[in-house]
């Protein structure tokens, strides 16, 4: 360990508080609770989980009431329903002025503001779904993220959109939209995707929001969430490295780089780990 901090920290940067809600984080994607995942994501205290656990309980009796009086169960009777709940009733749809603050990814704040991305509207379409016993999906489309309400078969949703449904050849076009062009169609994009590749594309998306921000320490603490979730890719290590020593805290760097040197022994990216602790002694010896 290089033992100095030459950037004082307005705070620290990793805490106790951080590994609990990394411990609950890992836990609840093992388990497959995404609601449980986001929430130790955003690090709300026990107190507003348990409230927001309750809110999204509310809605899915509401739905599950509704749903039980339906002349007919389907697909679509569940899409529908999900629908006139969340997108109509209640007000969920997407951010646009804002598209890219990183709150638009952090559920509680998305619950109270009713505004969000795409995979996070769709993760509380997933969420009320299920508690109502109602099969919602998430669909990891590359560019959009979108929700398939009753399985496989079963019926794609925009929840950005305030869950306008697609075909796919609508799906198709969305792409085309949004890509220009450049990202060639395939039917591997609406493939349902589970706890693990949705969190990972939340970290992806707040990695990005964190840096438009310019809060490093946010960075920071997405980019370790992100290398504990994917712990057999040395480039996460590498990253969590350059994101703490962006914020001055070399320490933290040089143990992200030494387990790169560690763990992955003979490799480009320990060559690159063992460069950047050179380059961290050198600024060491600067100041």
């Amino acid at each position: 360990m290089l033992g100095i901090s030459p950037v004082p920290l307005l705070r620290e940067i990793w805490t106790a508080a951080d590994d609990a809600d990394l411990e609950a984080f890992l836990e609840a994607v093992a388990e497959g609770r995404l609601a449980g995942a986001l929430a130790a994501l955003e690090g709300t205290d026990e107190e507003t989980r348990e409230a927001d656990g309750e809110l999204l309980d509310t809605w899915a009796d509401t739905l599950a009431r509704r749903a039980a009086r339906a002349s007919a169960r389907s697909a679509y009777v569940g899409a529908r329903l999900l629908r006139e709940l969340l997108g109509e009733e209640l007000g969920f749809t997407g951010e646009v002025e804002e598209y890219h603050a990183a709150r638009t990814c952090c559920l509680h704040q998305v619950l109270s503001l009713r505004r969000g991305m795409p995979i996070l509207l769709s993760s509380v379409w997933i969420e009320v779904g299920r508690r109502a016993g109602i099969t919602v999906d998430g669909v990891g489309m590359p560019r959009h993220f979108l929700a398939r309400v009753g399985g496989d078969r079963g019926v794609i949703v925009d929840p950005f959109s305030g869950g306008t449904g697609l075909t796919r050849e609508g799906c198709r076009r969305l792409l085309e939209k949004l890509s220009g062009g450049s990202v060639p169609w395939s039917d591997e994009f609406l493939k349902a995707s589970p706890v693990d590749e949705i969190v990972e594309r939340v970290l992806a998306n707040l990695i990005d929001s964190t840096h438009r921000e310019g809060d490093g320490a946010g960075t920071f603490r997405v980019v370790t969430f992100l290398a504990a979730l994917r712990p057999e890719l040395p480039e996460r290590r590498l990253q969590k490295g350059a994101a703490a020593a962006a914020v001055g805290a070399w320490d933290l760097a040089a143990s992200a780089y030494g387990e790169v040197l560690e763990d992955f022994p003979d490799t480009p990216e320990a060559d690159d780990a063992a460069a950047r602790m050179d380059d961290l002694s050198r600024r060491a010896t600067v100041h």
